[in-house]
C-alpha cells in the first residue's frame, strides 16, 4: 500500500515537473527574439544606436510577456500545491493550459514583427492567448473545487486558498471578452483590444478587495472594531 502511494506521489510530481519545464522553455524561447545582428563589431556608433532603438520594442514585448508567463506560473504553482491526487481530466486540462502557454513566443514574435500604426491584428493573437490561458486555468481551479474532497489536501480551505470567489468570474468575463474582441475587429477598433485585458484585471482586483482584503486592511478593520468596543 505504501509503495503504491509513493508511486502515485512520484507520478504527480512528474506532472508538476513537466509543467515547470514547459514554462522554463517558453521563457527561454521568448528571449531568443532579443539578439543583435551578426557583424556588429565594427559598426558605427549611430548604427548601434539605431539598432538599439529597433530592439527596444522587442525588449518591451519580452518583459511584458515574461511578467505574464511568470504570473501564470505562480498561479499554477499555488493551484498544484493544494493537490494530493490527480486524475485524467485534470491532466488533460493542464495539458491544454500548457499548450496555450507554449504559444506565447509566437505571440511575442507577432507583436514585434508586425505591429505598426494601422496594423493591429497581432493584438488579437496576443490577447486571445492571454484570455485562453486564463480561462483554462480557471477551469482547472473549478475542477479542483468541484472534486476537492478527492484531490486536495485541505478540502475546506481550497476555495479560500485559490480565491475561487474572485476567479470564478472569469467563467463569465472571458466569453464576454471574446465577444468584445470580435466586435472590435468587426468595427475596425483593433487598437482598443489590449484594454479588454485591463478591464478584466480591474474587475478581478475590485472583486478581490471585496472578498479577500489585504492583511493590513483586515488588521486595521479589526483594530478599529476593538477600539469601538472599548469606547462603548
Amino acid at each position: 500500500m505504501q509503495d503504491k502511494e509513493l508511486k502515485h506521489e512520484f507520478e504527480l510530481e512528474r506532472v508538476i515537473l513537466f509543467s515547470d519545464a514547459v514554462f522554463a522553455i517558453v521563457i527561454t524561447i521568448m528571449v531568443l527574439e532579443l539578439k543583435f545582428p551578426e557583424g556588429l563589431r565594427h559598426a558605427a556608433t549611430e548604427e548601434v544606436h539605431k539598432l538599439m532603438i529597433e530592439l527596444a520594442p522587442k525588449f518591451i514585448a519580452y518583459a511584458i510577456s515574461f511578467g505574464l508567463v511568470s504570473a501564470f506560473w505562480l498561479r499554477h504553482l499555488k493551484i498544484f500545491k493544494t493537490l494530493r491526487d490527480y486524475d485524467v481530466p485534470l491532466v488533460v486540462l493542464n495539458l491544454v493550459f500548457l499548450f496555450i502557454i507554449s504559444l506565447f513566443p509566437f505571440a511575442v514574435s507577432a507583436i514585434t514583427s508586425s505591429l505598426s500604426p494601422g496594423n493591429y491584428w497581432s493584438f488579437d493573437i496576443y490577447v486571445t492567448i492571454i484570455l485562453g490561458a486564463t480561462l483554462i486555468q480557471t477551469l482547472i481551479v473549478q475542477y479542483l473545487v468541484k472534486h476537492k474532497n478527492r484531490l486536495c489536501f485541505l478540502p475546506a480551505e481550497v476555495e479560500d486558498t485559490l480565491k475561487w470567489k474572485v476567479h470564478r468570474l472569469n467563467v463569465f468575463i472571458i466569453p464576454a471578452a471574446f465577444a468584445i474582441l470580435i466586435a472590435f475587429n468587426f468595427l475596425g477598433l483593433q487598437q482598443w483590444v489590449p484594454y479588454i485585458i485591463m478591464l478584466q484585471a480591474i474587475i478581478l482586483k475590485r472583486t478581490q478587495n471585496k472578498y479577500y482584503p489585504k492583511a493590513s486592511t483586515l488588521a486595521r478593520l479589526l483594530k478599529n472594531k476593538e477600539e469601538q468596543e472599548i469606547s462603548v
